[in-house]
């Protein structure tokens, strides 16, 4: 009799808690294809807000990038990098972008406006490098498993597809900005090197300085003081040149090649600045950028900003 009414109890229990748990195993909830992970937060107060998960594989830990707010509206990895962040390699080759106001973005009724309308923005003080990230730098991060290799996986510009494949390769190449990269690549090699990829409004403030001037060098257009397509014709280079070509065409702070050679990545996941492959309204510093269009190309690259405290 005792056997029976602990096996009647143990039935009742499978009964109920089949009952409870059908509920959560709703086969019409899914998540969009491009969710790639989920964050579950408390609800509030002592609790936390049950959340239904459906059926099959999903990512387990922390996003890959972990970060904490800036009074600049940027990021900035938590915890510490694999390179120290008072390692002179790391210091060198930066200027200073000094804190204070910038007029950023274009006037109503210029082409781009839209996207990035003329408006007053006040920064913190900030260093930027000085160039365009080289292939020699990257292959220091690749070397210390801190980065992966440049891969070119691109549909346009077809014509250059296979030579671009090759420049990371070529050692002779070493001091010419590192292509074919995606955004999360090169936000992985600023966080490596304590740094991190400035905002849009950042990188424009470095570009152009506190005037709205058009170009980093002033409001009149001179293709001697960028590397443009032009075929070579003024700027001496037909397609990508080495970092640091154009000192003539440096911003008011000094950091070159902010128009043209390569597009550079910034943390909004737009690339400003124009390339090799570009024309010259697309060089200027106020230019809204090319959005996400292909993940990597071979005149994208990047250049890293550190915050200071001044």
């Amino acid at each position: 009799m005792r056997s029976l009414h602990l096996f009647t109890i143990y039935i009742f229990c499978i009964l109920i808690l089949s009952a409870a748990y059908a509920d959560d195993r709703d086969s019409s909830l899914s998540f969009p294809s491009e969710y790639r992970y989920t964050i579950i937060q408390p609800s509030g107060g002592a609790g936390a807000e049950r959340i239904r998960v459906p059926e099959g594989d999903f990512l387990i830990g922390q996003p890959e990038r972990a970060e904490d707010q800036l009074k600049n509206g940027d990021v900035k990895q938590k915890g510490k990098t694999t390179k120290n962040e008072e390692d002179p390699l790391m210091a060198e080759d930066m200027v200073l972008v000094p804190e204070g106001e910038a007029l950023i973005g274009l006037p109503e009724g210029v082409a781009g406006s839209d996207r990035n309308p003329l408006r007053m923005v006040a920064f913190t003080a900030f260093l930027i490098d000085k160039y365009e990230v080289s292939n020699a730098q990257y292959k220091e991060c690749v070397a210390d498993g801190g980065c992966t290799v440049p891969s070119l996986i691109i549909d346009y510009p077809p014509t250059f597809h296979e030579e671009g494949k090759q420049w990371y390769k070529d050692l002779s190449r070493d001091d010419y900005p590192v292509v074919g990269l995606t955004w999360r690549q090169a936000t992985g090699y600023c966080r490596w090197a304590g740094k991190r990829l400035p905002t849009a409004s950042e990188w424009e403030k470095a570009a152009r300085g506190t005037d709205s001037r058009t170009y980093p060098w002033g409001n009149i257009w001179d293709g001697t003081r960028a590397n443009w397509d032009d075929d070579g014709k003024t700027d001496e280079f037909d397609k990508i040149s080495p970092v640091g070509s154009f000192p003539q065409g440096a911003s008011p702070y000094g950091a070159e090649d902010m128009a043209g050679n390569v597009r550079e990545w910034v943390d909004d996941l737009v690339l400003k600045g124009g390339s090799w492959y570009s024309d010259p309204v697309s060089l200027r510093s106020g230019d809204p950028g090319h959005g996400y269009i292909v993940e990597r190309d071979d005149d994208m690259g990047f250049r890293c900003i550190k915050d200071v405290s001044l």
